[in-house]
């Protein structure tokens, strides 16, 4: 299965609502582009109409990989531009910037290629379930770019204090992917470290230079460092580790409320991860009204099921409310978030099955469907082509691929749990060091332990099936 394979395979087109105001101090524009990151797109367009980038705002960023179309308003004028692979089109004006809240989700067509027939017949097979019973709402593999990098999760070693091993891992952990000059600063700064003042001749910028010149002069403040880095890349990494607790606290609380026969296997860049093939009515519901927002120390913790799937995986990963508290960066200090745990493609039509002109002997398969924002279009995809969890290669995958039973290893951290929930977390992720010891830690706080509640009970469940 191969997608994304010519930009033309995967289109996006934002679903948005904003109320025109012909006098408004906000012009609304199309922005269409195609290879093109938003960021990239909108750079491009600062630069040749010489626009104040801060007078630019959008609803959400939109993907390079392919052909996309979103909505961006320019305060106090229009501007029209065409070029290869980039055009911008006045729509109106509106009293107020784009935002976030105007977005309905996103509108999807994608060709899936180099399918083997019996592949192609899944689709088919597949696609009813999943129109009717939906699929949980993970965070995919874009959200962990941190481990196809070979970075592990900074964001932990922050929530433990070890502010040095998060600064090198963000500017001294050369990807093992790319091919780029950051990779070899990255190399040279890994041989350097430690020697800030051959560090600050190396590296050189707005970003590097203040940075080292700090540790040269505060050669122990690892916390004040980290703060020299762009505030997005520390908001990235913070919502990285905090996207993939959700994930693990979903797949775990799902355990006890899915039948063993139903589940399926959804796998990731970090580890594998639980989803349904039918739910009952009465699960769907209860699906449906339940609070899952993402964790922050001082929010509710949504609803009770959820609480103690998330409770188990902070405890897991060794981190209690003091972490919280005692190990704050700013623009990585976590605030809870609702996000919904279950949702339905709309607007899906029927799967036009194709002889694939790129791949002989293949066939691609067209999908159109639309999701609401923040929901990823290559989930849908793992879960209409996903395994059934307990399958010969999903055991083996549960199982570790040969790791001790019940340990996982996520960026440089260990985690001890059942081994059908726990996936490996593939071969881009590095083994670390266990968990710090309550010695290392401080005396344990832990989170109150509360009774199961019917949903995560699994009385009716066979879990060792």
């Amino acid at each position: 299965m191969r997608i994304k394979v010519t930009p033309d395979d995967f289109r996006v087109r934002e679903l948005l609502e904003f109320r025109p105001e012909p006098g408004g101090e906000h012009y609304v524009h199309l922005l269409q582009k195609e290879k093109l990151s938003t960021q990239e797109a909108l750079s491009r367009l600062c630069m040749v109409g010489e626009i104040d980038r801060s007078s630019v705002a959008y609803a959400g960023l939109k993907d390079r990989q392919g052909i996309t179309e979103q909505h961006i308003s320019i305060a106090g004028r229009a501007f029209e531009w065409r070029e290869p692979g980039l055009r911008l089109t006045p729509l109106g004006r509106a009293a107020n910037p784009i935002n976030s809240r105007m977005s309905r989700g996103n509108a999807f067509t994608i060709v899936v290629r180099d399918l083997e027939p019996f592949e192609a017949a899944k689709v088919r097979r597949n696609l009813p379930s999943l129109q009717k019973t939906g699929f949980p709402n993970y965070f995919d593999d874009q959200r962990f770019g941190c481990l196809r990098h070979g970075q592990g999760f900074p964001m932990l070693q922050v929530l433990r204090g070890d502010y040095a091993s998060a600064l090198r891992q963000l500017i001294a952990a050369p990807s093992p992917r790319a091919i780029t000059g950051d990779v070899r600063l990255k190399t040279a700064l890994q041989k350097l470290w430690g020697d800030w003042e051959a560090c600050l001749r190396t590296a050189r910028g707005p970003v590097y230079e203040p940075m080292f010149e700090h540790l040269c002069a505060n050669p122990q403040d690892f916390r004040g460092a980290l703060e020299f880095l762009p505030l997005r890349i520390r908001v990235i990494q913070s919502f990285a580790y905090q996207s993939f607790l959700w994930n693990r606290a979903v797949s775990l609380m799902l355990r006890g409320g899915i039948n063993s026969a139903q589940r399926l296997r959804i796998t990731t860049l970090a580890g594998d991860l639980l989803a349904w093939k039918y739910l009952e009515p009465e699960r769907e519901q209860k699906l449906m009204a339940m609070e899952t927002p993402l964790f922050g120390p001082e929010g509710t913790g949504g609803s009770e099921p959820f609480q103690n799937a998330m409770r188990e995986e902070l405890e897991n990963a060794g981190l209690y409310p003091s972490n919280f508290t005692d190990n704050q960066v700013p623009g990585m200090i976590w605030r809870e978030e609702p996000r919904q745990v279950f949702i339905k493609p709309k607007d899906m039509a029927e799967a036009r099955l194709e002889p694939d002109e790129i791949h002989d002997g293949r066939v691609k398969a067209t999908l159109s469907f639309s999701l609401p924002r923040g929901a990823y279009a290559t989930m849908l995809l793992k879960r209409l082509f996903a395994p059934p969890f307990y399958s010969e290669d999903g055991d083996r995958r549960a199982r570790g691929g040969g790791r001790p039973e019940g340990e996982r290893s996520y960026g440089g951290a260990r985690y001890q749990g059942r081994s059908e929930h726990r996936g490996d977390a593939g071969s881009s992720m590095q083994r670390g060091p266990a968990r710090p010891s309550s010695d290392d830690r401080g005396p344990a706080r832990p989170y109150e332990k509360r009774p199961a509640t019917p949903w995560e009970s699994g009385m009716d469940e066979d879990f060792d099936a």
